[in-house]
C-alpha cells in the first residue's frame, strides 16, 4: 500500500451513483474549447461536469416541452 494521494482526476468516474463508463468525444475550434473552459471555470465547474450540466438541462427541457406538447393536444 501506499501513502501516495491520489489523483483526483482519477475519481472523476465515481461521481454518481454507478461509474461513468462511457465517453463522448468531440472536435472543436481551440478558441471554442477555450471559451467553454473559460465559462466552466466562471460557474466552479470542470469542462466535463458543465457540458453534462448543459446536455442534461437541454434533454430535460425538451422533455418538458414534448409533455406539454401532449397535454396540450390531449
Amino acid at each position: 500500500m501506499t501513502d501516495k494521494a491520489r489523483d483526483p482526476r482519477a475519481l472523476n468516474s465515481v461521481k454518481g451513483a454507478a461509474p461513468a463508463t462511457a465517453q463522448i468525444q468531440m472536435r472543436v475550434d481551440p478558441d471554442v474549447k477555450n471559451r467553454y473552459v473559460a465559462q466552466a471555470q466562471r460557474e466552479g465547474m470542470k469542462l466535463s461536469e458543465w457540458i453534462q450540466h448543459h446536455l442534461d438541462a437541454v434533454c430535460l427541457s425538451a422533455g418538458e416541452a414534448k409533455q406539454q406538447d401532449k397535454n396540450t393536444s390531449d
